[in-house]
């Protein structure tokens, strides 16, 4: 049996995920992997007044709101696949990913900065990511498909 996009994504998005709770190297390294090193004269100089917006004191509130939903949106993402695709194999792994993902939301719904958003990468690791790795191998595993 062959390993299908389809069946990595729930890995591929806690992996996404993941570097999203990485808010100090988000905002310090905002569009450097290649926009704002190539000195692009059109995005250039309005890429760095973003990344000036997302570091400064003042205004980076309104990139912390658009930050939280995007991390919440794959996190609900997420959960609608553990209970969709693990439910049936796993039901008390999945149960408990489901309801931590949740407690979790209600976590980052109520962070105040990018800081309190980072401390909560190793529990989004821990509770989430292994977790739904897990499911993932088992899930392989059972289906016979041959990882490496």
């Amino acid at each position: 049996m062959v390993l299908t996009l389809s069946e990595i994504t729930p890995i591929g998005l806690c992996i996404a995920t993941q570097d999203l709770f990485d808010a100090k190297r988000f905002q310090a390294n905002f569009c450097d992997n290649l926009l704002l090193r190539v000195k692009n004269s059109m995005l250039g100089p309005k890429l760095t007044m973003l990344k000036r917006e997302l570091n400064s004191i003042i205004t980076q509130g309104k990139f912390l709101d658009g930050h939280k939903t995007a991390i919440i949106s794959n996190i609900d993402k997420i959960l609608g696949m553990v209970s969709s695709r693990y439910s049936q194999s796993d039901m008390k792994t999945a149960g408990k990913v489901i309801e931590d993902g949740q407690e979790l939301i209600s976590k980052i719904i109520f962070s105040n900065s990018f800081e309190d958003i980072a401390a909560l990468e190793p529990v989004f690791k821990t509770k989430i990511t292994f977790p739904v790795y897990e499911l993932f191998v088992s899930s392989m595993k059972k289906s016979k498909v041959q990882m490496v």
